[in-house]
């Protein structure tokens, strides 16, 4: 997709990638020097049009955050407290936002509406969630692996009987459920059903990043300071989430610090079963990218 300005409109809103924008800066540059310009990962210039595509995509994140925080399944603290009005609530004397999104959506249960903001909510506010990811296959037939017209619950942690009452509660009747984990819920007549899910299958990875050092290097600060930065990025991905390579250039440098000027990142690569990726790396949706330790990123000096 090309570049765009961001906008709202009746459909929600809508936000450049990082990888558009690093395009429209590759595009802006090349209109000034040249089409002939060399901007490839392991030049210097394009390394700092990263940083600054990095720069715009993190506005990006607060903005996308200031408008989420009129969903109420996002919402929290005194943005929240705003938007409970409108569902005849108040937050109580030393009530956490989680209680009171318990409280909202037993509020709006007798509305019978289901969305996918409500089941995932539903499932957050189980205590030890901390990830979830949900597909629903509208079709006839199976898609990515998801029977026709099922709901497919990806949930990293928490209680697997809580979870499966959260989805039986907020789920269509007659929409089955699918995955490898299976729980017995029964209903109020007394009559029990088996609700499905599953965790996340987690697939190890690993970086590894060459850098051509320049005066003022410090090694040893400089490679603790990538390690720890791709280990976390990588480690707190959502379900299902991509590595975007080239915006880690970005990342790398600020984490740097007052050594970014003293190295030049000549390669960057996620490696591990698929190869080493130096683009972009698209896991499965019910897959969670991580990296087992610090010594799955490697650091090679020159």
């Amino acid at each position: 997709m090309a570049y765009f300005t961001p906008r709202i409109d009746a459909s929600g809103i809508h936000m450049p990638t990082y990888e558009d924008r690093l395009q429209d800066l590759v595009s802006a540059y090349r209109s000034i020097f040249g089409q002939e310009a060399a901007l490839t990962p392991e030049v210097p210039d394009y390394q700092l049009l990263s940083v600054f595509a990095k720069a715009l995509d993190d506005t990006s994140a607060l903005v996308l955050q200031a408008y989420n925080s009129r969903n109420p399944a996002y919402a929290s603290g005194q943005a929240l407290d705003l938007l409970l009005p409108q569902y005849g609530i108040t937050r109580q004397t030393g009530e956490t936002d989680a209680e009171v999104r318990k409280r909202m959506n037993a509020a709006t249960a007798a509305r019978g509406a289901f969305s996918m903001d409500s089941l995932e909510a539903a499932i957050r506010e189980v205590p030890g969630v901390t990830q979830v990811l949900i597909r629903v296959n509208e079709e006839d037939t199976e898609m990515d692996g998801i029977p026709g017209h099922t709901i497919a619950a990806c949930v990293n942690n928490g209680d697997l009987d809580r979870i499966a009452e959260a989805i039986w509660r907020k789920k269509p009747p007659g929409i089955g459920t699918s995955g490898t984990k299976s729980r017995t819920v029964t209903d109020e007549r007394g009559n029990t059903h088996t609700v499905r899910f599953s965790r996340p299958v987690p697939v190890g990875i690993g970086f590894r990043a060459a850098l051509r050092s320049y005066d003022g290097f410090d090694e040893a600060a400089v490679t603790a300071a990538i390690k720890e930065t791709l280990f976390n990025y990588a480690n707190a991905l959502e379900i299902g989430a991509p590595i975007n390579v080239p915006q880690l250039y970005g990342r790398i440098y600020q984490a740097a610090g007052s050594y970014a000027s003293s190295f030049a990142i000549t390669d960057l690569a996620c490696t591990g079963a698929h190869g080493a990726e130096r683009e972009k790396l698209v896991p499965e949706w019910n897959t969670k990218l991580t990296v087992p330790s610090l010594n799955d990123v490697a650091v090679i000096v020159d």
